[in-house]
């Protein structure tokens, strides 16, 4: 049986990646990037099928022609032996999680999705990336709090980590079928300015432009970015930058962040209360409840917005 030992699939350039979790059937990793650089990297691939959940900041992944920025609202879809080239465009760079399954449990995940796409198992993956949703930022941290502090057994690990991938793969089948049932993909161009303005929503979380000044510096117009945006992306502006700001703030948490304050006002709210409401709804508990990183309570809380 083979070891799952996936190279991370991010630019040569990373400072850091490391492995958290190792076992016949998984892999699961930390890549933090802190550096900035627009330019394109060095052409790479992945050596194994594997899925990136961006915890803070962003990078931008181009393959085949076509170019995606990747912010905490994503999960990344990599396919194995496919080039692909990476920049990080923001300050302050990235901080990622990967997982790789060993390819026949990947593909028996894909088949209770999809049965036809598992039967290409050198391409499995249809989409190359989907929004996320709080239950499965829940499960994410979940996953990363039980292995960072040795609470999880291997079959509790992989346990955990199956269900993430096998929800993860639920959302995107269910975006990818909403998106073919829908309109018409919007055209190549207009697809340019809903990623460029990812960019500078990630980039200016704390001061984010007007709508009027975003479609400004992108060449539309304000009625034309707001439409676009909800359709190419699935998410309104101002929610994808709202979940953009809970997402890091999240991640900030998880890193230790004591100042509930400050890192309201960082991430461009008014003050702690609206942090803390916005929190709330989201992922259904206060950033105190979280900031203890009980498992339990994570686990609960994800399910319960799984269900919902």
């Amino acid at each position: 049986m083979r070891d799952a030992s996936p190279s991370p699939p991010l630019d040569r350039r990373q400072q850091r990646a490391e492995v958290i979790y190792r076992s016949t059937s998984l892999v699961v990793g930390d890549v933090r990037c802190p550096l900035f650089h627009s330019s394109w990297g060095l052409e790479e691939q992945s050596d194994q099928h594997t899925i990136v959940l961006v915890r803070t900041g962003l990078f931008t992944k181009t393959s085949g022609g076509d170019t995606l920025v990747a912010d905490p609202n994503h999960v990344v879809f990599f396919t194995r032996h496919q080039p692909y080239r990476v920049s990080h465009p923001v300050a302050g760079g990235d901080t990622c999680t990967f997982l790789s399954l060993r390819t026949s449990d990947l593909l028996d995940t894909v088949r209770n999705h999809a049965p036809a796409d598992a039967e290409r198992e050198e391409a499995p993956f249809p989409f190359t990336s989907a929004l996320t949703t709080p239950g499965t930022v829940l499960l994410h941290h979940a996953l990363l709090a039980g292995l960072r502090c040795g609470h999880l057994t291997p079959l509790a690990a992989e346990d955990l980590a199956f269900e993430l991938v096998d929800t993860l793969l639920r959302d995107a089948y269910h975006h990818f079928g909403r998106r073919r049932a829908g309109q018409p993909p919007a055209p190549r161009h207009q697809l340019g300015r809903v990623e460029a303005a990812k960019v500078l929503v990630e980039g200016n979380l704390q001061r984010p432009p007007s709508l009027p000044d975003l479609a400004r510096a992108l060449g539309c117009s304000p009625f034309h970015l707001s439409r676009t945006f909800h359709r190419a992306s699935g998410l309104p502006l101002r929610r994808y930058l709202d979940r953009c700001r809970l997402r890091t703030g999240l991640e900030r948490l998880a890193e230790g962040a004591r100042d509930l304050t400050g890192l309201a006002l960082d991430l461009g709210y008014a003050d702690h209360s609206h942090f803390s409401n916005a929190f709330r709804r989201e992922f259904g508990m206060p950033p105190s409840v979280f900031r203890r990183r009980a498992r339990g309570a994570l686990l609960r809380a994800a399910r319960k917005n799984l269900q919902a």
